[in-house]
């Protein structure tokens, strides 16, 4: 994807701004729901590029439908890990003392490596951190993996309190 072009899309790009600098910790998800085709993953291109270049600790997950890999949350939690790991050492210590200490964590349920690999880290590293998911409505709901995913979410959200989490995706009513 591309970024937004020059001059438009203000209105959503200030909303996002203002979220992710905001205080408000019992407000740290943005969800930019929309039709298909309306420039979600654009405006999250341009937020991403914006955020990395303010050096702010940000892993980004697109889903897409194009295969079964990228439609599914089996590298979710391993990719999000491995690119705050990229951004930070203490982060990358502690989500390698994870892996040490579960060898089979890849066959661990979703929430348990979400707590290893993702909240776990984030809480010893103590940066703020950003969890772009673009194109949530692509991953499969036909086997329950989005459901996992959202529940995943859910009850991990209060125990990384410095994560944001900016979601895009079609206004389906389990995302919504």
């Amino acid at each position: 994807h591309v970024p937004c072009l020059p001059g438009t899309r203000k209105k959503t790009l200030r909303a996002i701004r203002r979220w992710v600098n905001g205080n408000n910790s019992g407000n740290r998800m943005f969800c930019l729901l929309d039709v298909a085709g309306s420039g979600k993953s654009t405006v999250a291109k341009t937020m991403a590029d914006e955020w990395k270049a303010e050096n702010r600790l940000v892993a980004r997950f697109f889903f897409s439908r194009d295969t079964a890999e990228t439609m599914s949350t089996k590298s979710f939690c391993s990719t999000v890990a491995n690119t705050f790991a990229t951004h930070n050492a203490i982060f990358k210590a502690s989500m390698e003392q994870y892996t040490k200490k579960h060898p089979d964590w890849q066959l661990l349920p979703l929430e348990e490596q979400f707590e290893g690999l993702v909240s776990g880290p984030l809480k010893k590293c103590q940066q703020p951190a950003i969890l772009m998911i673009d194109a949530l409505d692509e991953c499969d709901k036909e086997h329950g993996v989005r459901r996992t995913l959202l529940e995943t979410l859910r009850s991990q959200f209060h125990s990384a309190s410095l994560l944001r989490i900016f979601v895009t995706g079609r206004p389906e009513p389990d995302i919504k």
